[in-house]
């Protein structure tokens, strides 16, 4: 797959992964994120081989180990790693997941259904990926929040979690209430004829 791709994936994750359970601002995470999905070839690119020693498993331990020390670092990146091995689990060529043990690549589809980079096929994912990046963003700064559909499918907003105070000083006494009706709230104040 191309870079475009992994780098769209490995966003898409990590704000679902940060979603989740949140470890890094979503901006400092999606460029971690981004920049360890192109890690993989950038390692096969130093050793002289492409599809080695980048796409095996024996680089998620390291990632593993900093993702514990250092969360905010350590998990987009293992996110960016991880999801571009998955992807390239889809293409024609596998990946070599035990390599240098074995330099078998292994594949998750059937040899006529997987997918050749820069087709038709890749640049469908990359639709999906972009969609769901979008949907994820979205749900991740909060523009989403509170809406939903009530009983009879009506799109409402529910409680946005916003608290007023409200603090009166008079010359006299005053009531006030919060009234809830139909999901909306308001609140009444009342002054006391003395």
């Amino acid at each position: 797959m191309r870079f475009r791709t992994h780098i769209t994936a490995a966003v898409a994750f990590f704000l679902l992964v940060n979603l989740i359970h949140p470890v890094n601002s979503l901006i400092n995470g999606a460029l971690l994120a981004g920049a360890g999905s192109v890690l993989p070839d950038i390692l096969d690119f130093l050793a002289g081989r492409h599809r080695g020693i980048g796409h095996t498993l024996l680089i998620l331990p390291p990632l593993l180990l900093l993702s514990l020390g250092s969360p905010g670092i350590g998990v987009p990146l293992l996110v960016g790693v991880s999801s571009h091995i998955a992807l390239d689990l889809f293409t024609v060529r596998g990946c070599p997941l035990l390599y240098p043990l074995n330099d078998t690549p292994y594949h998750c589809l059937r040899r006529n259904r997987r997918i050749k980079t820069g087709t038709a096929g890749e640049w469908a994912i990359l639709a999906f990926l972009l969609i769901l990046a979008l949907a994820l963003s979205l749900v991740s700064v909060g523009a989403l929040d509170g809406f939903y559909e009530d009983d009879d499918g009506n799109s409402t907003l529910n409680d946005t979690g916003i608290s007023v105070s409200v603090h009166v000083e008079a010359d006299r006494d005053v009531n006030v209430t919060r009234v809830s009706h139909n999901g909306s709230e308001s609140v009444h104040v009342d002054f006391m004829n003395s």
